[in-house]
């Protein structure tokens, strides 16, 4: 899909779970809520929200389908709490919703990923809905925001897998995806900052499987 015609260029960028604890999450919030140059949408991960699915799945013994669904569910909770602590950011659940907020937008994944082509497994996180959105929405890139380390130089996306940087339903997606896919670190809020007023992403580009391009 693209976006509707004279629309602004749009960015989705993924807060991960693990940053709920993190120190750095009220600066990113702030960055991303200030942003004027692209619209930005937010995708919340699960944090401690999707924690307690994966906890809870094994002693209950609820099924794939359903723990996805939880997943979902957690992913609108922590999306929640975040329009709270930033207000300047604007919930939205369709893709409507979305490119026509007035600012900064934060994606309540309910009903829309419930359309999306996923696996209703646990290979699947916010990372895939995240670069899933992004072709939804016609964005020009999907940012996924790191608390672990990445390497300097743009990476396979196979062996971000294998590091355990992202989930492995990642390299499927990216394949069908025709903008741009990057991993920041989430002290590299000022540096990302930086490109995003300029509209040019940055951090570690993560490149398909049959990439052989020089980057």
């Amino acid at each position: 899909m693209t976006p509707p015609q004279g629309a602004m260029m749009a960015w989705v960028v993924k807060l991960g779970g693990s940053l709920w604890a993190a120190p750095e999450l009220r600066a990113w919030l702030d960055l991303l809520a200030a942003q004027r140059a692209v619209r930005v949408v937010v995708v919340p991960g699960g944090g401690p929200f999707a924690d307690a699915v994966r906890d809870a799945q094994p002693r209950l013994g609820f099924g794939d389908r359903a723990a996805h669904r939880m997943a979902l569910l957690a992913m609108e909770q922590y999306g929640t709490a975040l329009a709270d602590l930033e207000p300047r950011l604007t919930p939205a659940r369709t893709r409507d919703g979305l490119l026509t907020a007035p600012g900064p937008a934060v994606w309540l994944p309910l009903p829309l990923a419930d359309t999306a082509d996923v696996a209703e497994s646990w290979d699947v996180t916010s990372d895939s809905l995240a670069v899933w959105l992004a072709g939804a929405l016609g964005a020009a890139c999907a940012v996924l925001v790191k608390s672990a380390p990445l390497p300097d130089a743009p990476s396979p996306v196979s062996r971000m897998v294998a590091d355990g940087i992202v989930d492995p339903a990642l390299p499927g997606r990216l394949a069908r995806y025709s903008g741009t896919v990057w991993c920041v670190s989430r002290a590299d809020h000022r540096r990302f900052a930086q490109a995003l007023a300029q509209g040019t992403p940055t951090g570690t580009r993560l490149l398909p499987e049959t990439s052989t391009a020089d980057v």
